[in-house]
C-alpha cells in the first residue's frame, strides 16, 4: 500500500512525499516509476548528512543553498537541520532562521500564504542580530529579500540566495 503524504509544486517540478507499507525498496521504486512515467521523469535523491559524507559545514550550507535555489525547500531544510543540531550560539540561531525560510516556502508551495508570511516573520526574528557573511551566505541579502516578501503580501515567486565568492 502507498500513501501520498504531501505534494509540493515548484517552478521546476512537483515533489511528492510517499509512504509505502510492506514494499521492498526495488518493488516500491518500480511501482512508483511505472505510475509516474506518463507525468514525466522521476528524480530520486539520497539523504545527505555531514557524518556520512564528511562534508564541511560550508559544503553543507552551499548544498542547502543549491537546493533552495532550485526550490527543493523541504530537502534544503533537512540538509540544514543536521548541521543545526550540531551547532550552538549564533550559528544555531542563524541556521534556525534559514531553516525557517525553507519551511515558509514549503507552505508557500502548498498555497498556505498566511502560514508562509508568519514563518518568514519568525525567520527574521532569528536573523535580526546577524549581518554580513555566514559561511558563503550574504545574510543581508537574505533578510532584504524576506523583508520584501513580508511587505508585499501579493508576492508570487521565490528568490535566489547568492553565495559569496571564495
Amino acid at each position: 500500500m502507498m500513501e501520498v503524504r504531501e505534494v509540493r509544486i515548484s517552478s521546476y517540478f512537483i515533489e511528492i512525499d510517499l509512504s509505502a507499507y510492506n514494499f521492498e525498496q526495488d518493488l516500491f521504486e518500480n511501482a512508483i516509476s511505472s505510475r509516474l512515467t506518463s507525468v514525466g521523469p522521476t528524480l530520486y535523491c539520497d539523504d545527505l548528512s555531514i557524518s556520512e559524507h564528511c562534508l564541511t559545514k560550508k559544503n553543507v550550507v552551499d548544498h542547502a543553498v543549491f537546493l533552495f535555489n532550485i526550490e527543493r525547500f523541504w530537502k534544503s531544510h533537512e540538509v540544514l537541520e543536521g548541521l543545526w543540531k550540531e551547532s550552538s550560539g549564533a550559528e544555531k540561531r542563524i541556521l534556525n532562521g534559514i531553516i525557517l525560510i525553507n519551511a515558509a516556502f514549503v507552505h508557500y508551495q502548498k498555497n498556505e500564504l498566511d502560514i508562509f508570511i508568519s514563518i518568514l516573520k519568525r525567520s527574521l526574528e532569528k536573523l535580526s542580530e546577524s549581518f554580513g557573511k555566514f559561511y558563503s551566505l550574504d545574510l543581508n541579502q537574505i533578510k532584504e529579500e524576506v523583508t520584501k516578501i513580508i511587505i508585499d503580501k501579493n508576492y508570487r515567486h521565490s528568490f535566489k540566495i547568492f553565495l559569496y565568492p571564495e
